[in-house]
């Protein structure tokens, strides 16, 4: 209790205060172990998770999944991960999430155990969470573009073409995928947002701007406000 990870978490567990940011000055790992010892895990969700939210100039945002934490999930996997940005995007953007599950083939356009994973997962959230708007697996245009969804698919539905929350098939594919946003296109990331806990907790780059803390402490205090 002497270590600042595990008394702030401590303190959000105990309800002293809604929620904690950290990682300047510590390892993803640190702030993880803390929260879970401390915290917990949110009801029904296995893994913890990171999301950004992706800031553009035209004022659109979109969540990226998982970025930060998991490796290599399986199927049951991207399905917490789905179900808990589904969450965030509700309670942080304040819209109805529409939850794109990204491979690199679209509806069976390839034929991979990677993609089937990914329809694996689409199964288990459509089972856990039957409201939730999901599909997959979609490539990344066809997710976002409503003009390649209508080529690519014969009725696109409520996701293709419209999906506002990514979720990447590893965390090679999230990482990159959102430095790469970032890069080329202007996007502001903010997070990464630690998500699957039972209480709002974000986990800063060591190498966070002022601006990036400003941004990703404002966002949890949005999370702990609506927890």
């Amino acid at each position: 209790m002497h270590k600042p990870l595990y008394f702030a978490a401590m303190m959000v567990s105990s309800g002293d205060v809604d929620a904690y940011v950290a990682g300047i000055a510590n390892p993803t790992k640190r702030v993880l172990e803390a929260a879970q010892l401390c915290i917990g895990l949110a009801e029904g969700i296995q893994i913890p998770s990171g999301c950004f939210v992706m800031a553009f100039d035209d004022a659109s945002e979109l969540i990226f999944a998982d970025c930060a934490v998991n490796i290599d999930p399986s199927g049951e996997n991207l399905a917490d991960i789905a179900i808990a940005s589904a969450a965030t995007c509700s309670r942080l953007l304040d819209v109805e999430p529409r939850v794109a599950m990204l491979s690199f083939s679209t509806k069976g356009s390839g034929s991979h155990a990677r993609a089937d994973k990914v329809r694996q997962a689409v199964d288990i959230i459509r089972e856990r969470a039957p409201g939730l708007r999901v599909d997959g697996e979609l490539q990344a245009d066809t997710a976002i573009s409503a003009r390649v969804a209508s080529a690519k698919l014969d009725e696109p539905g409520d996701v293709a073409g419209r999906a506002n929350v990514l979720i990447f098939p590893n965390l090679d594919a999230g990482n990159i995928g959102y430095k790469l946003v970032q890069q080329f296109a202007g996007a502001k990331p903010v997070g990464p947002i630690l998500q699957g806990f039972a209480r709002p907790v974000a986990d800063l780059s060591r190498g966070a701007t002022v601006d990036e803390i400003v941004a990703t402490v404002a966002a949890t205090v949005v999370l702990g406000s609506t927890s």
